[in-house]
């Protein structure tokens, strides 16, 4: 079991790092070039790696509340689409009255 305790605590700092937004792995790139954490490895923050991390959460923000809007407008023409179907049979059916069919 000690032996595995490292490797399993190894592959969770891999998993962790691979949820890196891009603009927070950039951050850590500047922090670590700029000395302001001692390696891209590590687990403190720096100011930049902090900032990317808030422009990521933003973006995936945008990101949803766009695909919201897309879901309501395609919501929104899927209804308009049924009125106007219903509206053409509705005339479809007055023309067939008219025509004696």
């Amino acid at each position: 079991m000690r032996r595995t305790a490292p490797g399993l605590a190894v592959a969770g700092l891999l998993l962790l790092g691979a949820c890196d937004g891009p603009q927070e792995q950039a951050g850590e790139e500047v922090d670590a070039a700029s000395g302001a954490v001692g390696s891209v490895d590590t687990l403190r923050s720096g100011p930049a790696e902090t900032l990317g991390e808030r422009a990521d959460e933003a973006q995936a923000s945008a990101d949803e509340a766009t695909e919201a809007r897309a879901d309501a407008l395609e919501e929104q023409a899927d209804a308009e689409r049924a009125a106007a179907e219903r509206t053409a049979e509705g005339l479809e059916q007055q023309a067939d009255a008219v025509r004696g069919n």
